[in-house]
């Protein structure tokens, strides 16, 4: 199923030839691959932290989270305390938030130091590359130096980590050593947006939403190209839903594009804003709407980008940081009412979704949610989303009575 080109249910030409190698191709009406369980059980969850969020890249959170030097942030992935940091050389570190000495988070709000950061419990102080600056009396005597292998060997745990758009991905495995890997991962993406400097974001709009919900419904609805003109009025007729077309660019990447979901949007009017870089004449009027597994929701058009990157915090909470960020030369007072309809219109097309999310949540706390069917013709792209996270989480380790089933 893994192409660069749109798969699935061809709704544009309304031809209904469905893939071949897709997950439900050999049935018109398919099942839930992941179980009610997996979406409200606690043991489910803490496996899925492991065995998902901690087992590969993942996003972290945004650059612009640490915008000036001795910026620290502190963030959770995977369960996992981790510390963002803007370095005196402008890099962007993430390290795991634990004193050297006994363990102690080293803040849990965000601060602004001068050069290093600094544990409360014994003092001991921390370079903003992750050295150790100072343990006070650390050989317990007045003006000890600490030995230069002891400040390497004491200083903090780095976890492996790579900016990309404006967003910050990590990778918790402790074999993990080589950002490469999430460079080659992304390359079918990046190949796509060619066009867009991500450069030259800047931040337009930004918001925070606690769900009630399983992480798995939420990537699940954005996927769901099916509820588009039910749930949310403003793209259109019903029939809107046919002129979208499923694309898979590789294990991680998977999603849609509407080839015209942003007419009457992104055409150029006199209060309109300038485009993401110099966009092919072909995808002005598109939008590309694209999950890279496990948990950034990306979309994109002519001249706006926007991030849904969300925390698991429960198998039944997800805390949603959204961000929109347009071209760099949109951010003068200019286009200040541009940006803010911008922000306005998409924060009321996810307020629509929250509704909708809560009643799924509810729906699988009852075991009926084990008989819903995914149909070959729409959720192509759902089922591959549920068989990646039921190969991660491997059916032997789930807990009993909450297996996964594999294809």
């Amino acid at each position: 199923m893994t192409t660069t080109q749109p798969v699935g249910f061809d709704r544009t030409s309304g031809s209904g030839n469905i893939i071949s190698a897709g997950p439900l191709a050999d049935m018109p009406s398919g099942r839930s691959i992941l179980p009610a369980g997996s979406y409200t059980d606690q043991a489910a969850f803490d496996l899925e932290k492991d065995r998902i969020f901690a087992s590969g890249w993942t996003w972290a959170g945004f650059e612009h989270w640490v915008a000036g030097v001795g910026a620290v942030k502190p963030i959770h992935v995977g369960g996992r305390p981790l510390l963002m940091v803007r370095g005196e050389d402008d890099r962007i570190r993430v390290f795991h938030n634990s004193c050297r000495h006994r363990g102690m988070a080293l803040t849990e709000e965000p601060i602004t130091v001068r050069k290093r950061i600094q544990c409360a419990y014994h003092c001991w102080s921390y370079n903003l590359d992750g050295d150790l600056a100072a343990a006070p009396f650390f050989h317990r005597e007045r003006g000890g130096t600490l030995e230069p292998d002891v400040r390497e060997r004491l200083g903090l745990l780095q976890v492996v980590s790579y900016t990309w758009a404006g967003m910050v991905f990590v990778d918790l495995r402790p074999s993990a050593a080589d950002p490469d890997e999430f460079v080659d991962a992304i390359a079918p993406l990046t190949r796509r947006w060619d066009h867009v400097d991500f450069t030259r974001l800047h931040l337009a709009e930004e918001r925070e939403f606690d769900i009630g919900v399983n992480w798995k419904l939420i990537v699940e609805n954005f996927l769901d190209f099916y509820h588009l003109p039910f749930i949310h009025p403003q793209v259109g007729p019903v029939s809107s839903s046919l002129d979208i077309d499923d694309v898979v660019l590789g294990e991680a990447i998977m999603g849609g594009t509407y080839p015209r979901g942003a007419v009457g949007k992104a055409q150029k009017t006199e209060d309109s804003l300038p485009f993401l870089g110099d966009v092919p004449a072909d995808r002005i009027a598109g939008q590309d709407i694209f999950c890279v597994f496990p948990n950034a929701l990306l979309f994109l058009e002519a001249d706006w980008f926007q991030v849904i990157g969300f925390e698991p915090v429960s198998p039944e909470r997800t805390v949603e940081h959204m961000a929109i960020f347009v071209d760099s030369s949109a951010s003068g007072e200019d286009f200040a009412a541009a940006r803010k309809k911008l922000g306005q219109v998409l924060f009321e097309v996810n307020e629509q979704d929250l509704p909708i999310l809560y009643k799924l949540q509810e729906g699988r706390r009852s075991p009926g949610s084990n008989a819903t069917n995914l149909v070959s013709y729409w959720d192509q792209i759902t089922a591959l989303f549920q068989t990646h996270v039921a190969r991660k989480m491997r059916e032997t380790d789930l807990p009993k009575g909450h297996h996964v089933r594999e294809q």
